[in-house]
């Protein structure tokens, strides 16, 4: 492992548990801002880092947010490996560079979509009554798509410009991943 790969991990390794303690701090206690900025950023790095810190973000991004959370275990990593995966699959037609619209419409979808999957996902782990408070109601489900969207366009941009070369893994090397 060289230089660049090692600070990347090490990067990674540091700066989500940062985000997410600084998004417990920070933002309101509003499931769907908590839905979007931390796993946001996982999920950029899930789907533009080099092949191994791809699925080491997924993985430490996932555990970091289950713990924050205080949700059952695999219910953040399951969905960030699922997007590692989708994005390994579909390598090849991926755009070379992510950006704000790609952040816009997954953030449009993944949240309301994760927040769903939170609470299907804790029913079987802690019964239906203590998943209660996991449970969206219809105000949140409704505001969950705008809010993840304005939320993930913002994150990709963040992310797209804060970029280290680092984290970028070399062309050939993306290729033969793929």
């Amino acid at each position: 492992m060289g230089a660049e790969r090692l600070w990347a991990a090490a990067w990674v390794t540091l700066f989500l548990p940062a985000l997410v303690g600084l998004c417990g701090a920070f933002l309101p206690p509003v499931a769907a801002l908590q839905l979007t900025v931390a796993p946001g950023w996982a999920a950029w790095w899930a789907l533009t880092a080099g092949p191994r810190l791809r699925v080491w973000a997924a993985v430490w991004g996932g555990a970091l947010l289950e713990w924050a959370w205080g949700v059952p275990p695999g219910a953040c990593v399951l969905p960030l490996l699922g997007l590692w995966a989708g994005g390994r699959l579909f390598r090849e037609s991926m755009p070379e560079r992510l950006g704000a619209v790609h952040g816009l419409v997954g953030g449009m979808v993944a949240v309301p979509a994760l927040r769903v999957w939170l609470w299907l996902y804790a029913v079987p782990w802690v019964g239906p009554e203590a998943a209660g408070a996991l449970r969206p109601g219809l105000g949140a489900l409704c505001a969950a798509p705008a809010v993840g969207a304005l939320g993930g366009g913002a994150v990709f941009t963040l992310a797209r410009a804060c970029d280290f070369l680092a984290l970028r893994p070399p062309r050939q090397e993306a290729r033969d991943a793929g």
